[in-house]
């Protein structure tokens, strides 16, 4: 059967964390350890290949988006194959256009807007002017609803027109078919249908497309109700899935949560807690095909739902050999034991505090405070458990008294006395359509102006934000950001305390690198000194 369509996952986008750009750079990479190794290798110097790179990291798991429709497409007897990252695998995708497909399909999960999509699909249009380019995910169904309240009075739609589709037609990325839905794969079927079958595909209901100077929508139709768990067919999978081995699962779909300054669209049909069996049998396949680490890539692990210790214990009876990571909210994990945290594989969470300051954690609506973060930061730390912690400065309501809380907190964990790792990524406020803050009523309240990275309140702007980020991560001495793209192996191999010294070094060279003080001897003088230890 021929090619029908090629699928991308993501385009490679920069993540907006305000930290990541701080972190050390070594000969043009990031710092990540398997490159320090390399460098120390080499007396000073990068050569190519690097060995382990792009290895057991978090951020070498391919995204779960593409795996389902890969593997729905798929079951639905078409011929398509993936590519996970089109900036990465460029050459990957040139060889598949030599099958002739004629379709590409974009999803647009990790997608950030209309400019970063127009770059990709200008990219592809480059290496195949006449293939017909589908494009679905959530900033299509985000760009909709905000589409939908254009003609609000005082709610402001025109400042993301650079940002969001359908508000404009200047500068439209060249796609041929929006689909707009929550769940698109059957919408998707029915596409690949009528274009394999050379039937026109005006009439497929929750699409729209470009005619002329105006979009054209077609009718809405209720395709959630009633949609089918499609479970994925982990054995069915090609090699390259598992070749980085670490895998991402999803253990849940949706959050019950509300907070402020988040524009995720949450509609609870989609909310859905996956058995446990079915968490078992889908570990035990992607560790037979390889996978050494699995991502849980939830929201909320399990949506939060009260029985994580009966899932560790199940995990610890099935004698799993696979180490995992997850989001969880810190109130899930007051309760719970970490020590069955640990032995269950836990290696990791991910935890979004947002701040340290009362006020603003109400603010946020975030169902949460500064002690529950301290209760519960103390007892997975001291289990051995790394917790990689999210916050973010500049919300409505921040002074400076109030970053100096979180900047206090961070701090106050900033040393080696767990066995646990902290690290933290630092992001500043972004005033984003469809989040609670962004509504008319909301930025009255906080003398709330501005849009996505540009704002001001009545207390603090997005400048003056971004410099306590700043003076944040300058004032942290023992612990440092997240680094993706570490090779999980070699960290765990220095041990706990090995694994601080280095990130404590590795963080001190950064803050080198940004004065303009750091030198190669500097870099090679301070690996060497807690890589041989």
């Amino acid at each position: 059967m021929a090619l029908e369509a090629i699928i991308i996952s993501d385009s490679g986008s920069e993540s907006l964390s305000a930290t990541n750009p701080l972190r050390l750079n070594i000969d043009g990479r990031t710092a990540d350890i398997q490159v320090v190794q390399n460098f120390l290798t080499h007396a000073g110097q990068v050569q190519l290949p690097i060995e382990d790179d792009g290895l057991m990291s978090w951020a070498s798991a391919p995204k779960l988006n593409g795996i389902y429709l890969l593997n729905y497409l798929t079951k639905h007897n078409f011929n398509v194959e993936l590519v996970d990252n089109f900036y990465n695998e460029k050459d990957r995708f040139r060889q598949l256009l030599a099958r002739n497909p004629r379709v590409v399909i974009i999803s647009t999960t990790f997608i950030p807007g209309k400019q970063s999509l127009g770059k990709l699909v200008a990219h592809i249009r480059d290496l195949a002017p006449d293939v017909f380019v589908v494009v679905g995910g959530p900033l299509l169904y985000v760009s909709y609803l905000i589409h939908k309240r254009s003609k609000e009075p005082g709610y402001d739609t025109q400042s993301a027109k650079n940002e969001f589709l359908f508000l404009e037609v200047n500068n439209e990325p060249a796609v041929d078919l929006y689909i707009i839905s929550l769940r698109g794969e059957q919408i998707l079927c029915d596409v690949l249908g009528n274009i394999r079958e050379n039937k026109g595909v005006d009439c497929i209901p929750n699409s729209a497309r470009l005619v002329g100077n105006a979009y054209h929508f077609t009718k809405r139709v209720d395709d959630i109700a009633g949609s089918e768990d499609f479970p994925i067919d982990w054995p069915a999978l090609p090699d390259a899935i598992f070749k980085s081995g670490v895998v991402p699962i999803q253990a849940s779909t949706g959050c019950s949560f509300h907070c402020a300054f988040c524009n995720f669209i949450k509609d609870q049909r989609l909310s859905w807690v996956k058995p446990v069996e079915r968490i078992v049998a889908e570990m035990k396949a992607v560790a037979e095909r390889g996978a050494r680490y699995v991502w849980f890539v939830d929201d909320n692990f399990r949506l939060g739902k009260g029985d994580l210790e009966a899932v560790c214990r199940r995990f610890i009876d099935e004698g799993f050999d696979l180490y995992w990571m997850t989001f969880i909210r810190a109130s899930t994990l007051e309760n719970v034991n970490p020590e069955l945290l640990r032995q269950a594989g836990c290696i990791e969470v991910q935890l979004g505090l947002e701040s340290a300051d009362p006020q603003i954690l109400k603010n946020m609506d975030k169902k949460a405070s500064p002690e529950l973060y301290d209760r519960v930061l103390q007892k997975l730390l001291k289990a051995g458990i790394n917790c990689s912690c999210y916050f973010i400065f500049g919300f409505p309501g921040e002074t400076e008294e109030s970053a100096q809380r979180t900047r206090d907190f961070i701090k106050a964990y900033d040393d080696t006395q767990y066995r646990g790792n902290l690290c933290w990524s630092m992001f500043p406020f972004i005033l984003a359509p469809l989040s609670p803050i962004y509504e008319p009523m909301a930025r009255r309240k906080y003398g709330l102006s501005g849009y996505l990275h540009k704002w001001q309140h009545a207390t603090m702007n997005s400048d003056q934000a971004r410099d306590q980020i700043v003076k944040t991560f300058f004032e942290i001495e023992n612990s440092g950001p997240i680094y993706r793209g570490d090779n999980q192996d070699i960290l765990r191999l220095l041990g706990p305390f090995g694994r601080k010294k280095f990130e404590a070094a590795r963080h001190r060279l950064s803050k080198m690198a940004l004065t303009g003080k750091l030198g190669k001897e500097n870099i090679l003088q301070a690996f060497k000194l807690v890589l041989s230890a």
